[in-house]
């Protein structure tokens, strides 16, 4: 028997914290997936879309040109979308297009800015489950570097099985993580063959010899696109997204009220609407999705009038049906209205400013990092948390895995950041200078 909306909102969050889902780890997950939308409308954009006709022929493998309507376009396609923002691959000292978005994008939460910076960060990696872990997810291991990693079940719309192979980018969510917009998974039966297929192309490609295989395959991202599409669905695998495809175009409908009492009582009656605020004569409801147990539009009822609002046109659309359903007969529609704020920035003008695209947004992020509470330091900031042994443990930690992510993009060429600012302020030692301080044994 499934659960309400309301109670899976409000069951133990999968992360270990006790706290509930919606308490946790769930605004991270509706942060995700308006990032999503947002990079949706961003990719639409008639600059872009110029762009996408080369790329798709690398993406898609063909020489044929790109097919609008067929689910090769980066909004029709998740998996090209990512890849189209993220991975294609640039000339020495080029970033991806997605860097040019973090600089200019407006009106994004500071969880939404989190996640990007997570997604410009994390390489797509093949990985190997090696453990389920019931409603907490997958154990995955990289399988070109061995590293493990525990995967939360947001995202996962079939929970994977043993030895499956997961080809995603995975994105800190919370206190979670989870696949990037677009997943591939294999059957254990393609291990061998996609491994030797990447180490194959790595031959070929006659890199040069500092280059490892890790390296080369950020760089050509395409090519576990390719696999899957010689071999890997006629070996049973699948390709997913993990999120809903929808562009962001954030909209209101107003209504107009005969009787408050009674609309209140007729929206209470929805099972999908949960009471989110009420302050004197307003009442704000969340119209939950019931599958995924996030907000997908906000109701609003106040003296004379009801308010629906939602981020994109389809589920503004689903939540008009559903209110003028269950009030028929006690509210009459005013008209729609589309917002003006919080749009992303998608202009068809080509970037101009300083420093490679990404660069200022890097520097953004670092500058406020030092000062914004973290789910991995138990919602202290890293200053806080370095008030303790314990906790300026943790934040070294973190600060070594930001360097080894800025050293991989210095590596491929991109715009990186130097973190030694960052560790003067907090007063952390590099590793240069730990090894230099620790000394060394003798030998016998």
């Amino acid at each position: 028997m499934s659960l309400s909306p309301t109670r899976q909102r409000q069951a133990p969050c999968p992360c270990g914290s006790r706290r509930s889902l919606a308490a946790c780890c769930l605004p991270w997950e509706e942060a995700f997936q308006h990032l999503v939308s947002r990079l949706v409308t961003f990719a639409a954009s008639s600059r872009l879309r110029r762009r996408e006709g080369s790329a798709a022929a690398v993406f898609w493998n063909t020489q044929r040109p790109i097919q609008p309507g067929r689910g090769q376009a980066a909004a029709e396609n998740l998996r090209f979308l990512e890849w189209f923002l993220l991975d294609q691959p640039t000339r020495r000292g080029g970033a991806p297009l997605l860097g040019e978005f973090a600089d200019a994008a407006a009106g994004l939460s500071q969880r939404e800015e989190d996640l990007l910076f997570a997604l410009l960060l994390q390489p797509v990696r093949a990985h190997e489950v090696t453990e389920t872990l019931g409603p907490r997810g997958v154990q995955v291991k990289d399988l070109l570097t061995g590293t493990e990693r525990a995967l939360g079940p947001l995202g996962l719309a079939e929970p994977p099985i043993r030895s499956d192979i997961m080809i995603c980018r995975l994105v800190p969510l919370g206190r979670l993580t989870r696949p990037g917009p677009g997943l591939l998974a294999l059957p254990a039966a393609g291990r061998e063959e996609l491994l030797a297929y990447l180490r194959t192309a790595y031959r070929m490609a006659r890199p040069a010899r500092h280059v490892s295989l890790e390296d080369f395959l950020d760089g050509a991202a395409h090519l576990y696109h390719h696999f899957f599409l010689l071999r890997g669905r006629e070996l049973g695998g699948r390709a997913c997204e993990t999120v809903p495809r929808a562009a962001f175009a954030p909209g209101r409908a107003v209504y107009k009220g005969t009787d408050g009492s009674r609309i209140r009582a007729g929206l209470d009656r929805q099972p999908e609407l949960v009471r989110d605020i009420e302050t004197g004569d307003e009442v704000r409801y969340a119209w939950i999705d019931p599958g995924r147990a996030i907000t997908r539009a906000a109701v609003l009822v106040r003296s004379g009038e009801v308010q629906v609002s939602a981020d994109s046109r389809e589920d503004l659309s689903d939540a008009r049906r559903l209110v003028e359903t269950c009030l028929r007969g006690l509210i009459e529609p005013r008209g729609q209205h589309a917002e003006e704020t919080g749009a992303p920035a998608a202009s068809d003008t080509s970037r101009s400013g300083p420093g490679a695209p990404g660069e200022a947004f890097f520097a953004r992020i670092l500058e406020r990092w030092l000062d914004t509470p973290s789910p991995l330091l138990d919602e202290r900031t890293p200053r806080e948390a370095c008030r303790t042994r314990a906790g300026r443990r943790q934040v070294a930690a973190l600060v070594l895995g930001l360097e080894r992510d800025f050293g991989r993009l210095k590596r491929l060429g991109r715009a990186g950041a130097d973190l030694t600012p960052l560790r003067e302020r907090l007063d952390l030692p590099s590793e240069s200078d730990r090894d230099r301080a620790t000394p060394r044994r003798s030998r016998i």
